[in-house]
């Protein structure tokens, strides 16, 4: 806990110290937004305790969760600190000037303090891991953030834009209000019951074509729906000519176990894919006198493991691929897991994996036009990208490699999958 003293001037300059976490304090901050910029590294982040100061709140602690920032793999995260008297909490953290990532705020009772779970254990690895597995469904958004919350998956969390972040085609148009959400009646919406993965699974289509143009299946299909803005993006850049029009497939995964089974190479998917949901959607398509004139695969993290998987396996159908942060660690999960304490696992690529695959020559890539993103701070993701950007490219791929300032995140995928399209699907004639 810190002393009013100890808040940066910028936080009381327009205030009485006595005044800090007052109902006007709070207001004036929340018509500023957050995280507010100290400079254009340095970033300040303010959460108020809606159980009031440290004498009737059972808040403990409050970690703050920055996507491939904070340590997911300790026992001492980066937390706020608790200006005494008040239901303020604060912190400060140095970040690239051109990052732009999540972030979300963890709230810790003291029976979830790091240091007493670690006592409470053994304090090793898996431990660690399992506390941390504990608490991430406890974050929260920013209140005084103005952009739209996010869902990261684990929770709801808000977006950091540094001042030098990349410019995001279509989605600052989408958070500042300006795109409508594209309603219901012009997405079609049909069950996939597929006989070869004996599940069934409801998926989209939305097309921003008419007649005959590229089909783009987007995996993890449930995170491209209508309310997080995607398609009001794809479509406001399709009317500025600043994308193709193209139909657009959402397949969503099932549940995590089916989505690690289904997107980790699993040749079946593919198969069911290929023979029972495309001959499907073909056959919605027909129904308004639309076709499909190549096919374009995209994913993200597993995602882009399997949607190059796709591309290398049935060259026949899948020509352009999008692989975002691709999980190219695949098949030896200790690497996602065990990297940090063991170094020498990071030497050569996964044994079975598709780099493997390529650099062998049993798998060839030169029919294939891919577009490539990592983010710097995925810290091992880089490496093995890089790995497979080197075996495309000695397969003689048509690759386009972009490593972004950012992390294994959604909120940098959605401009990564903008940015694949616009560099996939340019003129016709280069289709």
């Amino acid at each position: 806990m810190i002393s009013v003293m100890g808040l940066n001037a910028k936080l009381v300059f327009w205030e009485n110290v006595e005044s800090v976490g007052s109902h006007l304090w709070w207001e004036r901050f929340k018509a500023l937004g957050s995280p507010f910029l100290i400079t254009q590294d340095r970033v300040q982040f303010l959460w108020r305790d809606p159980q009031g100061n440290e004498n009737s709140s059972d808040v403990a602690c409050v970690i703050l969760d920055v996507n491939s920032v904070t340590n997911h793999h300790t026992w001492s995260p980066k937390c706020l600190q608790r200006v005494r008297g008040t239901d303020v909490w604060f912190a400060e953290l140095h970040i690239d000037s051109h990052w732009r990532g999540s972030y979300s705020f963890i709230p810790l009772t003291a029976d979830q303090l790091p240091d007493i779970v670690k006592k409470q254990g053994d304090g090793s690895v898996q431990a660690q891991r399992n506390w941390w597995i504990s608490i991430a469904s406890q974050q929260t958004a920013d209140p005084l953030n103005p952009l739209p919350v996010l869902n990261s998956g684990w929770g709801e969390s808000s977006a950091l834009h540094m001042p030098n972040a990349s410019k995001e085609a279509g989605w600052e148009d989408w958070d500042k209000g300006n795109l409508p959400r594209v309603i219901n009646e012009l997405i079609k919406t049909f069950c996939w019951k597929s006989k070869r993965l004996g599940n069934e699974r409801n998926c989209q289509l939305y097309s921003t074509a008419k007649g005959e143009a590229p089909l783009v299946i987007l995996l993890d299909g449930q995170r491209w729906g209508a309310e997080s803005g995607c398609l009001s993006v794809l479509d406001f850049l399709t009317s500025q000519e600043q994308l193709r029009p193209a139909h657009y497939l959402l397949v969503p995964s099932i549940d995590s176990a089916t989505r690690w089974q289904e997107l980790s190479c699993y040749r079946p998917f593919w198969e069911a894919v290929h023979n029972e949901l495309l001959p499907d959607l073909i056959n919605h398509l027909g129904h308004s006198a639309c076709s499909i004139s190549e096919y374009v695969v995209a994913g993200q993290s597993l995602g882009g493991l399997s949607s190059l998987y796709a591309g290398l396996t049935f060259p026949e159908r899948y020509k352009k691929v999008i692989s975002l942060s691709g999980s190219f660690w695949w098949p030896e999960v200790n690497r996602m897991h065990a990297s940090h304490l063991d170094k020498t696992i990071l030497t050569s690529p996964p044994e079975g994996g598709l780099t493997e695959a390529l650099e062998s020559k049993i798998l060839n890539a030169e029919h294939l036009s891919v577009y490539q993103s990592v983010g710097s701070g995925e810290a091992d993701m880089c490496l093995y990208n890089g790995q497979m950007f080197h075996a495309l490219r000695n397969s003689n791929a048509n690759v386009f490699y972009h490593v972004f300032c950012g992390g294994h995140d959604w909120l940098s995928w959605r401009s990564g999958l903008v940015e694949g399209l616009r560099h996939l699907l340019q003129e016709k004639s280069n289709a």
